[in-house]
């Protein structure tokens, strides 16, 4: 796992600076009246007060069910939940949940991030809640795939690094396989 630690400890946080760059169409007055009217009423509806816990709604036994792989979990940085094989070199992947609310400019600064320092091979856009996209290509040498998908205010992300047993296709049909899963079982 410890390199899907040093990818996960690069990508994630990239990803999140660049959604965190927030929106400058200078309607700040506007947002601050409606979050503020929000906030006092005591019930913000739908939005979700905090992210799920990703290793306690999908644990191990799940992911390595969705997967076909032998895993174990446990919780990384970043509020993630990392799987991986007993041999470094296989096959691993982290799983996360972030609120959209606390991503500064939202989900689509954040999808818009994913490609950020990945040479860019492939991507899709499957349906799986509001809004996904995955992406795979090259990143400092290693095959990695990205993705995520916006549920109910939700951003769930799948960062991979693929073991020899999966060429590109396979990288996006797995990253996808488990970004469903992981919104389902939300």
């Amino acid at each position: 796992m410890r390199r899907l630690r040093l990818v996960s400890a690069v990508l994630v946080p990239l990803a999140l600076l660049t959604a965190c760059g927030g929106d400058d169409s200078g309607d700040s007055d506007a947002g601050s009246s409606d979050s503020s009217s929000s906030s006092d009423s005591g019930d913000s509806g739908d939005a979700p007060s905090e992210a799920p816990n990703v290793c306690e709604i999908f644990p191990a036994e799940d992911a390595s069910s969705v997967s076909g792989l032998t895993l174990t979990a446990e919780e990384g940085p970043f509020d993630i939940c990392e799987y991986g094989q007993e041999d470094p070199r296989s096959t691993s992947f982290s799983l996360g949940a972030l609120l959209e609310s606390e991503l500064g400019g939202g989900a689509e600064v954040y999808f818009d991030g994913l490609t950020a320092g990945l040479t860019l091979e492939d991507e899709s856009a499957p349906d799986i809640g509001e809004q996904a996209r995955i992406v795979t290509g090259e990143f400092s040498g290693f095959s990695q795939t990205a993705g995520a998908a916006l549920s109910d205010g939700v951003l769930y992300t799948v960062n991979l690094s693929p073991g020899d047993e999966l060429d590109a296709a396979g990288e996006l049909a797995l990253a996808e396989e488990l970004l469903r899963a992981l919104v389902d079982a939300a």
